[in-house]
């Protein structure tokens, strides 16, 4: 967290050192940011299939833990699941609405769209690492990872 936190500084620092610049300068950062929170999405995925291996198997880990509540389990792995699809789903709806050619406006109208966006996935990226972070805690208490 405190390193999303960091990044979103830096981020901000960036952008107010580009202001007087160029849009495509402030555009490649939203890129190069996107590109990283991308890289998270693999763990998004790979933690969502392992919380539904769980789900699956549920009757099998009540054999490996007999002390476990299931039905709190289950509860419990179904808000993980749906808190991981709500940061996956984000993402997606942020690519989708996500205009890169920003022809007709002026740099500066330009510049501060890409701000905008970056500040956008600077939230996901944030969302991202919260998510995994608690599926992976949460995980770990099985060894599924």
């Amino acid at each position: 967290m405190k390193k999303s936190i960091g990044a979103l500084f830096i981020a901000i620092g960036a952008i107010a050192c580009t202001q007087k610049g160029d849009y495509k300068v402030v555009r490649d950062d939203v890129m190069k940011f996107h590109d990283v929170v991308m890289a998270d999405h693999g763990k998004i995925v790979n933690n969502q299939m392992a919380l539904d291996t769980l789900m699956k198997d549920i009757k099998g880990l009540k054999t490996k833990f007999p002390e476990l509540d299931t039905l709190k389990e289950k509860t419990e792995i179904n808000a993980l699941l749906s808190k991981l699809t709500q940061a996956e789903d984000s993402m997606n709806d942020w690519m989708h609405k996500f205009e890169p050619d920003v022809t007709g406006k002026s740099n500066e109208a330009a510049i501060k769209y890409f701000e905008s966006e970056k500040a956008k996935i600077a939230a996901i990226d944030s969302l991202y690492k919260s998510e995994i972070k608690l599926s992976d805690d949460y995980l770990s208490k099985f060894k599924k990872k």
